[in-house]
């Protein structure tokens, strides 16, 4: 185990047993990664909301404050691009099952092995998953090179609004 794993293990340690955060919903088995604030964590995360406010929005003359529903009509969130951007291009290993975003799994690869030219940005799914068969980007948990292909994870959730399911927001 990585040095940075067991110190972040012990960060949440001591944040769950000082009363700073608790798993979410944990006395009815819990919910992955999501996590509720006790006491001391609604107080520490109001403290830093307050203080990025006055940063950010109080003392920046060109900014203003906003704060909007979450839900809103289909269309804003089509218009602002969520819709077709909002996903994360997961890759699975096919030896350990590890999942990777391809991206970053492509550009932590960049960094010890620089190939010109080579914007992943700029890459469609299919041209990340050529772009790691071609050049035989290991998989870091395991070391293999056998991935699936690229499946976009959607990054947002679909809801309902209204007494009918298929009035979606």
């Amino acid at each position: 185990m990585k040095n940075t794993e067991k110190t972040m293990e012990k960060l949440v340690a001591l944040c769950k047993n000082r009363g700073f955060i608790y798993a979410g919903s944990e006395i009815y088995g819990g919910l992955a990664n999501s996590w509720d604030y006790g006491p001391l964590g609604a107080e520490l995360k109001n403290n830093v909301k307050k203080a990025w406010w006055k940063k950010f929005v109080q003392e920046n003359p060109y900014n203003v404050g906003l704060d909007s529903a979450i839900l809103m009509n289909p269309q804003v969130w089509v218009a602002s691009g969520h819709v077709t951007t909002f996903n994360d291009p997961l890759i699975d290993c096919k030896a350990c099952k590890m999942r990777h975003r391809a991206d970053k799994l492509i550009e932590d690869w960049l960094k010890d092995n620089p190939v010109e030219g080579a914007n992943v940005e700029a890459m469609t799914n299919d041209e990340m998953v050529a772009f790691i068969r071609e050049h035989n980007i290991p998989c870091p948990g395991c070391g293999k090179s056998d991935f699936t292909d690229i499946r976009k994870f959607n990054l947002m959730f679909k809801t309902h609004q209204g007494v009918t399911e298929d009035s979606a927001s």
